[in-house]
């Protein structure tokens, strides 16, 4: 508490230094900028500590974010703002430039400290560290933007579009993560949609450089080509990382109910415990039924009896094969349905064989 109390004296004692320096400035020429560039920005930058230091007791996690991130962004931010204006209002001629590559310095080194601030939660709370990756990434792309639109201004856009990407997945995998959503397959092609989007940007720019009319609908043409193939390579990446994701959790779900599966081991124990695997995890059930059949056989039943016994087994049908965007509890309920089918199985072919 006496903590608590000498810090908050201490950035009282600072705030009347600095209004009283701002004061004396004042009487100056130079007053006024250096109000704007070193006295303002340094009030903001306490009275953010300020407040982090009274919410930590309250909420650690908001007081890390203020004092950590939000202090020293909002500072650099203001301080490169007020040089901006000190700048332009010196070399007016210069003005848009000058304002671009500002930008492009206050907007890069937030983006780093927004990066390097993600890294403590890496461990922890990695849906938290990945959204403030995307979000570091938004401010990067868009300063690379002003960086090139100093050059020549229709370059800003490639990089502000694939900049505005990343700002719209920044809650993304906040929301996956407390909504369990399917929103992961998004994030994993993130720099599919960012380079489409850095496409489409660039088309504005090649658009908008003179040149004759009939060469827009050339470069038209050539878009529509190229935007269809990285639609279909979208499209595709999306399919197959659906179903990797889906079998790494049929998987995790077969290895935690596989003890479930009440096989009698046998000579042969080893494929039939590979083809009960297949079919319960994948829903593959080829390899089942063969065995099945194959031992059948040998106990001499016939044509019409194998297939009355194994009717199920042969009518059976996965959901998720035949429709892969499902969820994980119709993947587990679907996975213990499997199982019991096959446990019937075992259960009436061992009745059959003591018959």
């Amino acid at each position: 508490m006496r903590d608590h109390n000498n810090s908050f004296i201490k950035y009282i004692i600072t705030y009347v230094i600095l209004i009283s320096t701002s004061l004396l400035f004042l009487l100056s020429n130079i007053g006024i900028y250096v109000i704007m560039t070193i006295t303002i920005p340094l009030i903001a930058f306490i009275t953010t500590l300020l407040i982090g230091n009274v919410v930590r007791s309250r909420n650690n996690e908001a007081a890390n974010i203020l004092r950590r991130l939000i202090a020293p962004s909002l500072l650099i931010f203001l301080m490169l703002s007020g040089i901006t204006a000190v700048l332009i209002s010196a070399y007016r001629s210069y003005s848009l430039i000058i304002s671009y590559l500002m930008n492009f310095l206050a907007l890069t080194i937030i983006g780093g400290l927004v990066n390097r601030f993600s890294a403590s939660y890496k461990f922890e709370k990695d849906y938290i560290s990945s959204s403030l990756k995307y979000l570091s990434y938004f401010f990067i792309l868009l300063g690379l933007g002003y960086l090139f639109g100093a050059l020549y201004l229709p370059l800003f856009y490639p990089f502000a579009a694939a900049s505005l990407v990343y700002l719209l997945l920044t809650p993304t995998p906040i929301i996956n993560r407390t909504f369990k959503s399917g929103l992961y397959r998004i994030l994993e092609n993130s720099r599919v949609f960012a380079a489409a989007a850095f496409g489409v940007g660039l088309l504005y720019t090649v658009l908008l450089i003179p040149k004759p009319a009939l060469w827009n609908s050339y470069i038209l043409i050539a878009f529509i080509l190229i935007a269809s193939v990285i639609i279909a390579y979208s499209g595709y990446r999306l399919y197959i990382s659906g179903l990797s994701t889906i079998e790494s959790i049929e998987e995790e779900i077969y290895e935690s109910h596989r003890h479930d599966v009440r096989v009698v081991p046998s000579p042969e124990y080893s494929l039939f415990e590979g083809a009960v695997k297949e079919f319960v995890t994948y829903g593959k059930k080829d390899k089942l039924i063969a065995y099945l059949v194959h031992e059948l056989t040998l106990d001499g039943f016939n044509y019409e009896e194998i297939l009355s016994r194994l009717s199920r087994l042969i009518d059976y049908s996965s959901v998720t094969i035949q429709r892969r965007r499902v969820s994980r509890r119709v993947i587990e309920l679907e996975v213990k349905e499997r199982i019991e089918l096959v446990n019937e199985l075992i259960n009436e072919l061992m009745g059959g064989k003591s018959n």
